[in-house]
């Protein structure tokens, strides 16, 4: 009964968190005066102000821009600036403020203030792209940077009185939850081919519905998908991990399949949309792990390893991959459901079983069962109870039986409900003795 208050709790929470991403905050007065907003104008106007006395200009740009737009307090904040990389430095040195040069090259600095990392980038336009990498050039033009930027609601920018500075219709598109890129579809994402997982990623953020693409839109990213194939898989797995946990992830992977884009980034040839998009249901509102999602696209344990191996997965990924596919399909015992589960766990090497409770409750959302995971959640795991020591101590010598015998007691411990004792397990030795 707990259990199932707190998972409403959840879902009220889910509820209410896509509610409130779906208003979209008006400007006063042409400016933004939100509580928000306010709070990081105040935190980093003295930044700004220094760059002011030196002849240039610092505004937020981009993601913090569309957040705070949204009403969705924004997890980073970038900046943008006129001033070259030398003269931020030169600013930097002379004010004494902590810097780190992270991208010097393409014109970013990171200042750590107030115990935050903040990026600020020198406005630039891309003099040579590759669909992967760019050599840039620096402008004190707002508009050109905008131009470079991918889709038109993370290319505007604003100021620290709330003045909004939108060059493509960002602020309308966001009011219509339209994706668009800026400008030309097909230029943009040839100059870097990643943007196309990025307009799948920013629709299911910001889309209201799960078909209202824009033909051309999904003609140039069709067109270009093979383009995929050139961009490093951590950067790959860095956007799907977000877009397989995304709004309507089912449909954006249906669509990916059939624009050639899931074969291009390397997901299963004859991936099961169907399983995925059950799964995808079943853990709606509870946080899933991505890789729990992205392996209900496999058939077999091979299939996982070989993603697996090819985005370059960490090895907690491979593992919890690797565990769903093995137990997915778990024999249920009508009895006691719960049992299956705990056996598991019980059954694993003693600094593995809090991992595996954990791979545990991502396998029973997997499955359905939410209604065993508070059960899980508060079991007390038990210890075997028997060493090899005393199986030395009544008598046996170490060798190859040993880990046949140690196997055969903890079955016995198992069917047991873990709780025969150390003296009634070794006792059944004697009996088979």
């Amino acid at each position: 009964m707990l259990f199932r208050q707190f998972r409403r709790i959840l879902q009220l929470y889910e509820q209410r968190s896509m509610s409130s991403s779906q208003v979209n905050v008006a400007l006063q007065d042409g400016k933004l005066c939100t509580p928000a907003f306010k709070a990081i104008s105040s935190e980093l106007r003295h930044i700004a102000e220094l760059f002011q006395r030196r002849g240039h200009e610092l505004r937020l740009v981009g993601g913090v821009v569309r957040d705070l737009l949204l009403g969705i307090e924004p997890k980073d904040v970038d900046l943008a600036t006129d001033a070259t990389p030398a003269e931020m430095v030169a600013l930097c040195e002379a004010h004494r403020l902590r810097y780190y040069e992270t991208g010097l090259k393409h014109g970013t600095i990171t200042l750590h203030v107030n115990r935050k990392d903040v990026e600020v980038t020198t406005l630039r336009i891309d003099r040579v792209t590759d669909g992967r990498h760019a050599e840039v050039d620096f402008t004190k033009d707002w508009r050109l940077d905008a131009e470079r930027r991918d889709l038109t609601i993370n290319a505007m920018y604003l100021d620290f009185d709330g003045v909004l500075f939108d060059y493509f219709e960002g602020q309308r598109d966001l009011k219509e939850r339209r994706v668009a890129f800026v400008g030309d579809a097909r230029a943009r994402i040839k100059e870097d081919y990643l943007r196309i997982l990025r307009y799948f990623r920013f629709y299911g953020r910001i889309g209201t519905c799960a078909d209202a693409h824009d033909a051309d839109t999904l003609g140039a990213i069709q067109e270009n998908a093979n383009g995929l194939r050139t961009i490093a898989t951590e950067r790959i797995w860095m956007e799907m991990s977000k877009i397989i946990v995304g709004n309507f992830a089912p449909d954006m992977m249906t669509l990916m399949y059939r624009l050639g884009v899931a074969k291009a980034i390397g997901l299963p040839n004859n991936g099961s949309l169907e399983e995925f998009r059950i799964v995808h249901e079943r853990m709606k509102g509870y946080s899933p792990n991505p890789v729990t999602l992205l392996v209900s696209l496999d058939q077999t344990a091979n299939d996982v390893q070989e993603l697996a191996k090819h985005w370059r997965l960490s090895n907690a990924e491979k593992r919890l991959g690797a565990f769903i596919v093995k137990n997915r399909e778990l024999k249920k015992d009508d009895v006691n459901p719960v049992k299956p589960y705990q056996t598991i766990i019980a059954s694993s090497l003693s600094d593995l079983r809090e991992e595996y409770r954990k791979y545990t409750v991502e396998l029973l959302r997997y499955v359905g069962q939410h209604e065993l995971v508070g059960r899980i959640v508060d079991w007390q795991i038990p210890i075997f109870p028997v060493s090899g020591g005393d199986l030395v101590a009544i008598g046996m010598k170490p060798g190859p039986a040993f880990k046949e015998i140690m196997t055969k007691l903890k079955m016995l411990w198992i069917e047991k409900d873990f709780e025969a004792t150390k003296e009634e397990l070794l006792d059944s030795l004697k009996l088979h003795a």
